[in-house]
């Protein structure tokens, strides 16, 4: 004789048929912006990478920095590295399971026993599947899906435990403790994490005010222990090992920027505007619950979080990055307001069920068509720069791995990942000094002529800072990179002397390469190389060895970008930079010299014109040149006509010339040009 199924069997076959539909539409939102992934979800793997070596959690050798803000999400991809996973696909792998268990949290909570339960349920679900961060942000690599995961299980278990007692005076303590847990893991993936544990808490303690202060206060603590021990422990480690009470990010991010309320208002407006399928139901569901005496305190602890999380990104000027990655936290609390809410309404009417199920249905259908034609949700699937920086990366790494040279960046994650070279982050993030600069006056002006945008993390630079740590290699802007400054710190330095005269740009012409995306690109990095560094001169009193592709690279004659602040095109100065710069353009254009990994990946000059220039500091005496492979079919010209005999008085740079020696050759390839003294 067979028996009926329990409840809890039931629910958890109608959980499942809740969660399952939704797991779909998030695995096919998740592809479609494919291969985006984020430059700064290289700068965590980069941490977890330098561990796994056991370099500890730094981002380059020397002074430890704290340039993650996101230790939980840094620490369980490594445990994947660990395991022998790529770390790209470890974040991946990592992004998909959190934003499934944040979903089958979602469907949990609600606790569906019956088809018409269950319906609501998967509405819910649809309408974080469906929303336009978690289509860019699954498999973007960043700790969105992770922070998403613990609060949904965290409002998951505070959902379930009012509908066992709507009274938190009356929660045991095992039950409050619990249900602060998974907010506690969210201190850990991001900073800013502990704002939704203590609205959270408030919520509760009010609520327990009426049993007396002491309830009140002890509903508080024993929600909040966990995430203050979490909080407590992390601050504990952070001044240990980094020496710093916040970490190095928040002085990069939290900077003076008279625009920045505006720009807060209007992201946070655009972020409900542009998420339809969350922000109506849940504006709904929250009118619902707080309207009503018995909901009234799960629609407070799911709307007030939400609410002074809009506040804080609103505060702190929104974000830059695509996909509104910052809503991620609000999404299943945001959820749960809209499905609670047609519950409340529909109670148990067949009929309004199904028509309150439809309507959100038809929500996470408009949350999709949106996600697909908003442009900061369209924008990952047309971010394809980052796999440059990874053909650019890699090939840094081949040429230098033994020769380990500086490396200094504005875009601090993929290049240092794939090079594993020492670097340099110009814009602070991964750098204490940049990141305590001050704000510098003359980036208002930049905002105030609309010049350039000015998103927020990167308004901090320190040219000064970054000539004195004499980097060997300067790639600006994102890769494969501009020949000139975009960011404050090189913005700066394009009129220090030890720039103008001490570093070179070279071309390096990388072929064509397929992309991650599938499509094949010319790659070309303009790279700023410094003369006297690792990769540069090597002299001695009798002999001197120069990189053969540093000929025809680019000295800048003059300061052109001026802070992007120019003066008047009809004057002798507007003229003289307009004149620079179409030396610069003319020179990239014409890729006449280009440096090229050679059979053994290490550089060599490609010349395709019939000669390329050096300007070389030389020391005083009389220097014969040959290049090296002997057999390059090339020959040196120096200050005697024809030969390649050099006089040098080592007061000024001396101009050297490589020639082909057939105008009518393939391009020449040349490893160095070796200089030795004459006695």
């Amino acid at each position: 004789m067979s028996t009926a199924p329990s409840a809890p069997t039931n629910s958890a076959r109608w959980t499942v048929a809740a969660f399952v539909p939704a797991a779909v539409v998030a695995a096919w939102q998740a592809h479609w912006p494919w291969p985006f992934f984020s430059d700064d979800a290289f700068v965590s793997l980069r941490y977890a990478e330098r561990l796994l070596d056991g370099n500890g959690l730094t981002w380059t050798a020397g002074e430890r920095v704290e340039g993650y803000s996101n230790l939980a999400w840094v620490l369980a991809c490594a445990a994947l590295g660990a395991l022998g996973i790529d770390l790209v696909t470890a974040a991946r792998l990592l992004g998909a399971a959190c934003t499934a268990a944040a979903l089958w949290a979602v469907a949990r909570a609600l606790r569906p026993r019956t088809g018409h339960e269950a319906a609501i349920a998967a509405a819910a679900t649809m309408l974080v599947a469906s929303s336009g961060t978690v289509m860019a942000w699954t498999l973007g690599g960043l700790e969105g899906p992770m922070v998403m995961a613990c609060l949904a299980f965290g409002f998951a278990a505070l959902v379930r435990a009012n509908a066992d007692d709507a009274d938190p005076a009356r929660w045991p303590v095992a039950t409050l403790f619990r249900c602060g847990l998974p907010f506690a893991l969210a201190c850990w993936t991001r900073p800013d994490a502990p704002l939704w544990a203590a609205i959270v808490g408030t919520m509760l303690g009010l609520a327990a005010r009426r049993a007396g202060v002491r309830t009140a206060v002890a509903t508080l603590v024993w929600f909040a222990m966990p995430s203050a021990i979490a909080f407590a422990a992390q601050l504990a480690f952070r001044v240990a090992y980094y020496g710093e009470w916040v970490p190095n990010t928040a002085y990069v991010k939290a900077q003076f920027d008279p625009g920045s309320g505006a720009q807060g208002l209007e992201y946070v407006a655009s972020a409900l505007r542009t998420s339809p399928g969350l922000t109506w139901p849940a504006l709904a569901g929250a009118a619902v619950l707080i309207l009503r005496a018995r909901t009234r305190l799960v629609g407070a602890m799911l709307a007030a979080p939400v609410a002074a999380w809009l506040v804080y990104l609103a505060v702190i000027g929104g974000d830059h990055f695509p996909g509104r990655r910052l809503l991620h936290g609000a999404l299943a609390p945001m959820a749960l307001l809209g499905a609670l809410g047609c519950r409340e309404l529909c109670g148990g009417r067949k009929g309004l069920v199904a028509a309150g199920t439809l309507l959100l249905a038809a929500f996470g259908a408009v949350a999709v068509y949106v996600s697909r034609t908003d442009d900061k949700f369209v924008e990952p699937k047309y971010e394809t720069w980052e796999w440059r920086g990874k053909v650019v990366g890699e090939a840094l790494h081949r040429a230098f791995a033994d020769a380990q040279p500086r490396l200094a960046v504005d875009s601090a994650g993929v290049v240092p990942f794939y090079s594993r070279l020492p670097a340099l982050d110009m814009l602070g993030l991964c750098d204490r000094t940049i990141a305590r600069a001050p704000f510098r006056p003359w980036l208002l002006d930049i905002k105030a002529r609309g010049v350039l945008p000015l998103p927020p993390g990167h308004l901090r630079g320190d040219g000064e800072h970054v000539m004195s740590c004499k980097p060997d290699l300067i790639l600006m802007g994102t890769p494969p990179g501009l020949p000139l400054p975009v960011f404050v710190s090189a913005l700066e330095f394009e009129s220090d002397p030890r720039f103008l005269f001490g570093y070179r740009c070279v071309l390096l012409d990388l072929g064509e390469h397929e992309l991650a995306s599938g499509s094949r690109e010319p790659i070309v990095a303009p790279l700023w190389t410094a003369l006297h560094g690792k990769v540069g001169l090597r002299a001695s009193a009798e002999r001197v060895e120069a990189p053969a592709w540093l000929f025809g690279s680019l000295r800048l004659r003059r300061p052109v970008m001026l802070h992007h602040l120019a003066p008047p095109p009809d004057t002798d100065e507007g003229r003289s930079i307009a004149a620079e710069v179409q030396r610069i353009v003319g020179w990239m254009a014409a890729r006449e010299a280009v440096a090229v990994p050679g059979a053994d990946a290490l550089l060599e000059l490609e010349l395709r014109a019939p000669s390329a220039e050096f300007e070389a500091p030389l020391p005083a005496g009389t220097w014969r040149a040959r290049a090296e492979p002997a057999d390059a079919a090339v020959r040196i010209l120096g200050t005697t006509p024809g030969a390649s005999t050099i006089v040098a008085d080592g007061v000024a740079d001396v101009t050297i010339v490589v020639e082909r020696t057939s105008a009518s050759s393939l391009p020449a390839r040349v490893r160095r040009v070796v200089f030795e003294r004459e006695r």
